[in-house]
């Protein structure tokens, strides 16, 4: 039950990731106008964003932690008894009609009349007539000891009051491997726990020139360039942002390229390539194509933010406004409804001798623009946006004790295996040898090797009762 919960709370956590955005406390003006405050609130209280690192998911791994801690706690003696030492069984061998296992009988009890017969024949050679002598039981146990001990089982016996209880065990190394992988599980549960109680995720977002700190170092990080690489028209096929890490003392420790996938790490803290956006009202150029009534043709004007540009052959300028790289006209007014250059438009602000006249033009749809009075035609044809890299910078204090507990559940999985656990419990009495088995896996197997192993047993009987 626990376990199901457990994996229901990381697929939930996994899940989680997919709806709600890691950068959601950087854009949290954005997300409230589209969830509302009360759906942002809940989100946030639950940290639905970053789940790993929320207060129900480290409740999860702690009441599996405990649960866990006591089972192992109540069974790891017994795991390791079963792995070094063969335990005789108090209560002498029952046979079982279901079970594998096979009887021997000795003496008069085999029923045999013939006294050629070798276990009839043995009987009466070191016994009675109806059973036979201790001495005898005790070269029995010789020869079932060594049939055993060839099939690479360790054998154990204790003596009763005229019989032989013993045991024989193989592949206890199983119950070993048990204990390790129980063991691997515990470590990974804690490194889990330290990782969601003392690590941290956050997204950063920044554009060429900026610096961004570096949790936990007292480093920075400055981005030099960001790059899109493309695959074919309108498909990215890789985001690279290059950058530098620059210590307390403004010095350059390092400079690299992070890319979807090739992470920086830099003294515990792991920086991803996550994510990109591109800003509203930041561009570094602007192209557009207008026509005026009396001029000889269209002109090119590159425009720069808060730079008036005039047309050519007239008294107007043309001045950017803002600029929304996936334009969406809504109850407030325009917006960008992602950071996606969905919709490009770029708000024209034409000031003349009459005044300021203001109006959008779209990079996508040029009819769809706004039709200027003092202008035949405005085409918006370029722009060269600003691109915010988002880097995910990552501390997992757990991370060496998850490690460290996946490499002992993977030695304890392998041992579990490679080694099929079967114990045999036996008796010899004066009167025939009993042999019951008890195995994990592969029980039919088990019965035709204990079959094999009966056949010996009569054999080495017979050879000795002959000698």
């Amino acid at each position: 039950m626990t376990i199901s919960i457990l994996l229901g709370a990381c697929a939930a956590g996994w899940l989680m990731t997919e709806f709600f955005p890691p950068d959601l406390p950087y854009r949290r003006e954005f997300f409230r106008q589209r969830w509302g405050d009360t759906a942002l609130s809940w989100v946030e209280a639950f940290k639905l964003y970053d789940p790993f690192h929320s207060f129900w998911f480290s409740g999860v791994l702690a009441l599996f932690f405990v649960v866990l801690f006591l089972c192992l706690a109540t069974r790891w003696k017994g795991m390791v008894t079963k792995s070094f030492r063969v335990t005789v069984p108090r209560q002498p061998a029952k046979g079982s009609d279901d079970g594998p296992g096979f009887t021997i009988p000795l003496g008069e009890a085999a029923g045999w009349k013939d006294e050629k017969d070798p276990v009839a024949h043995y009987g009466k050679q070191f016994g009675l007539p109806g059973s036979i002598s201790g001495e005898a039981v005790g070269r029995i146990l010789g020869i079932v000891g060594k049939v055993f001990r060839s099939r690479g089982y360790s054998f154990a016996s204790r003596k009763d009051e005229g019989s032989v209880v013993f045991a024989a065990a193989a592949g206890r190394w199983r119950h070993l491997g048990n204990l390790i992988f129980h063991i691997g599980l515990l470590v990974i549960t804690i490194g889990g726990v330290v990782g969601s109680r003392m690590g941290s995720s956050e997204m950063l977002y920044g554009k060429r020139g900026d610096t961004l700190p570096i949790s936990g170092s007292g480093a920075t990080l400055r981005i030099d360039d960001f790059r899109i690489l493309m695959a074919g028209r309108m498909q990215v096929s890789d985001y690279v942002s290059t950058v530098s890490v620059i210590d307390g003392s403004e010095t350059v420790v390092d400079s690299t390229e992070i890319e979807v996938n090739h992470p920086l790490r830099y003294r515990g803290t792991s920086i991803y390539q996550s994510s990109y956006y591109i800003a509203e009202d930041e561009f570094e150029w602007a192209r557009i194509k207008v026509s005026a009534p009396g001029t000889p043709g269209p002109a090119v004007l590159m425009l720069r933010q808060g730079e008036a540009e005039p047309v050519p052959g007239t008294e107007l300028a043309v001045t950017p406004g803002r600029f929304l790289p996936d334009f969406r006209m809504t109850e407030s007014g325009p917006r960008s409804v992602s950071g996606s250059m969905n919709n490009p438009a770029l708000e024209i602000l034409l000031d003349g001798p009459d005044g300021r006249t203001a109006g959008w033009t779209f990079l996508m749809f040029p009819d769809f623009g706004t039709k200027f009075d003092r202008l035949d035609s405005v085409v918006f044809e370029d722009i060269e946006p600003v691109y915010y890299t988002g880097l995910e910078m990552s501390r997992n204090p757990g991370a060496s004790l998850f490690m460290a507990g996946m490499i002992l559940g993977s030695a304890g999985l392998l041992l579990l295996y490679m080694f099929d656990y079967r114990v045999v419990h036996g008796m010899i009495d004066g009167t025939g040898l009993v042999v019951t088995g008890v195995t994990v896996r592969w029980k039919v197997a088990f019965g035709e090797q204990l079959g094999g192993i009966e056949r010996e047993i009569n054999g080495a009987i017979e050879k000795e009762s002959t000698t």
